[in-house]
């Protein structure tokens, strides 16, 4: 196996990885046999009880028709720079009381970790400012500040908890700008809505609509956090989500290569510590 390859296994440690993925409101990629292109969806919630978990509905119905039909699919999801690979075999779909359908599968066996290089959900540090502005029915222009991104989606604070916000809601002609001034326009989907206790509300959004230059350029702005993020981890040693942008050095491939052994390692050693600590 290459060095930077790692098998997670048992019910607790595969839980608790799906779990993160769902709290960081990362996006899933689900690749169906026979069909080229993955498809973006969400983890929606997991069943500890009954050793399963739900995703989101897939963006086209040409896809979820496919899905249905074939049940297995390959699963892929990137959190803070590490790749997460399983197989999924549906064995339950329906709706919720909105009419948003979901799907039901069986914990996978393994879950394979990859520490490589690629786009992830970076967190934005204090000193890095984007904002997301849209409006939906009877309310008007919100704005919320951007917590994460990827070239999938995004992670939004609101200050109030709207009613209206909710799983499923599309938000056409949204405004992502960007810390440099670049404005983004694109239409976004909710995958997930988390309200605090005092009155705020955290949404993570997937794009559904972006044009390929406003692709490109959410895809550079998250390559720069990367390469901050790695620059940060190789100086302090530690696997954690950038909080303040690391200062200018350089960066050679060989210290890229450390540092991302030394994250795979604190990630894979704070799962031994969860592990132990249950035992």
């Amino acid at each position: 196996m290459p060095e930077n390859y790692q098998e997670i296994i048992g019910d607790g440690p595969i839980l608790r990885m799906l779990e993160r993925i769902r709290e960081h409101h990362g996006l899933i990629h689900v690749r169906i046999k026979n069909k080229g292109s993955p498809s973006s969806s969400a983890i929606i919630s997991t069943n500890a009880a009954n050793r399963t978990w739900q995703f989101d509905e897939l963006p086209s119905e040409e896809h979820n028709r496919l899905l249905l039909k074939e049940r297995i699919c390959g699963i892929e999801a990137k959190l803070d720079g590490v790749t997460v690979k399983f197989q999924a075999e549906v064995n339950e779909s329906g709706s919720d009381e909105k009419g948003l359908i979901y799907y039901q599968s069986a914990l996978p066996r393994t879950i394979q970790v990859y520490q490589r290089r690629g786009s992830f959900r970076a967190a934005l540090p204090a000193a890095q400012r984007a904002t997301i502005s849209f409006v939906i029915p009877e309310v008007p222009m919100i704005r919320g500040r951007v917590y994460n991104i990827s070239s999938g989606g995004i992670g939004i604070n609101l200050s109030q908890s709207l009613q209206g916000i909710g799983r499923g809601l599309d938000l056409s002609h949204a405004t992502l700008t960007l810390p440099n001034g670049k404005l983004v326009s694109c239409d976004l989907k909710i995958c997930f809505v988390s309200r605090g206790n005092l009155g705020g509300m955290s949404v993570g959004a997937r794009f559904t609509s972006i044009s390929r230059v406003d692709q490109k350029t959410v895809s550079r702005f998250v390559a720069m956090l990367d390469r901050e993020h790695a620059k940060r981890n190789h100086a302090t040693g530690k696997y954690d989500a950038p909080k303040q942008k690391a200062q200018p050095t350089e960066t050679t491939p060989e210290t890229k290569k450390t540092s991302y052994r030394g994250k795979l390692f604190s990630f894979l050693l704070g799962i031994k510590r969860k592990i132990l600590s249950r035992a």
